[in-house]
Order: structure tokens, then C-alpha cells, then sequence
């Protein structure tokens, strides 16, 4: 729904939820671009934005090399997307909202057709809130348990031995 109405998503869940697996299947869908990066306090602009152009600095222009990173991206999946820096944050806003990336004096547009957001949990800060804001379709994702596993397999009565087993104890 979100790549159809060209939202972004956000997805609420623990480890193991398939989250990574969806955003890459909606890039599977539109045989688009896609960009993936597990996001920490840590993380640089450089690895969701490129690193710097060096010609660009030459030129005594600061550009950055974006191809094959966010700012070229049609799909794009930021996991724990609450853990980025500001510096990130910031740019995330713009990039999220306007589909613009400022790429030194430079705005330019920005391919992205959806954005999947994920997180473990939801952000506690205040200054989260216009992040959290940009993704209009929001949903909570939980593991899927055995039986529901068989019943999306359509072999109920014929679990594999593993799973039986996983059920009994």
C-alpha cells in the first residue's frame, strides 16, 4: 500500500520479523533501486549519502558521489532508523518529505518512490517526532508462531519433523 500511494512505511518489531525482506521484495516488485543500512548513533552521512566527490573538491565544489547510495535510491530500508544521529536525522527529514537531498549548494530531487523504516521500538525522544511523522503507514509486525507457519505453508497436518517437535516441547 505504501509504494502504491507512495508513503512511507514504518515497521515495528523484533528481530527476525522479515522487515529486510519486505522492502527488498517492493524493490523486487518495481525492479527499482535499492538501498539498504542498519543505522547507529555511529553512522556517517558518507554511508547513506556517498562520500565526498573528490573531482567535486578539485573544483573546490562539495558534492558528494551519491551513485548507489540513498539519494539514488527508489526502495529504501533504514533499520532502527530512531538510532541515527542528528546529523543524519536532519537530512533524513528533508529527503523523506521534500524527495529532495541538498548535495552542497545544491537541492536536488530524489528518485525515492518509498522509504521502509524499522525499528525495535518506538522513539522516546521529542526530537523524533518529526521523523516518526514522516512515515505515514505504521505497522507493528510480530514472529509469526509454528501453526501459522503450516497454515501459510498450506500443510498443516503434514508439519515437517523439526516443527513437530518444536510443538511438543
Amino acid at each position: 500500500l505504501a509504494l502504491i500511494c507512495g508513503e512511507h512505511l514504518l515497521l515495528l518489531g523484533p528481530p527476525g520479523t522479515a522487515k529486510s525482506a519486505l522492502s527488498q521484495q517492493l524493490a523486487g516488485i518495481i525492479d527499482g533501486r535499492y538501498f539498504e543500512r542498519l543505522l547507529t548513533r555511529f553512522t556517517t552521512p558518507e554511508e547513506l549519502f556517498g562520500p565526498l566527490s573528490l573531482s567535486a573538491l578539485e573544483r573546490d565544489e562539495y558534492q558528494r558521489a551519491t551513485d548507489g547510495y540513498l539519494p539514488t535510491a527508489q526502495i529504501a530500508f533504514l533499520d532502527e532508523i530512531f538510532k541515527a544521529n542528528s546529523a543524519i536525522l536532519n537530512a533524513l527529514l528533508t529527503l523523506l518529505n521534500e524527495r529532495a537531498f541538498d548535495d552542497g549548494a545544491r537541492r536536488l530531487p530524489v528518485p525515492l518512490l518509498c522509504a521502509v523504516g524499522a525499528s525495535n521500538e518506538l522513539p522516546e525522544s521529542e526530537e523524533l517526532e518529526a521523523l516518526y511523522d514522516r512515515f505515514l503507514i505504521r505497522r507493528s509486525v510480530t514472529p509469526v508462531s509454528d501453526d501459522a507457519v503450516l497454515q501459510l505453508l498450506g500443510a498443516e497436518g503434514a508439519a515437517p519433523a523439526r516443527l513437530s517437535i518444536l510443538k511438543e516441547g
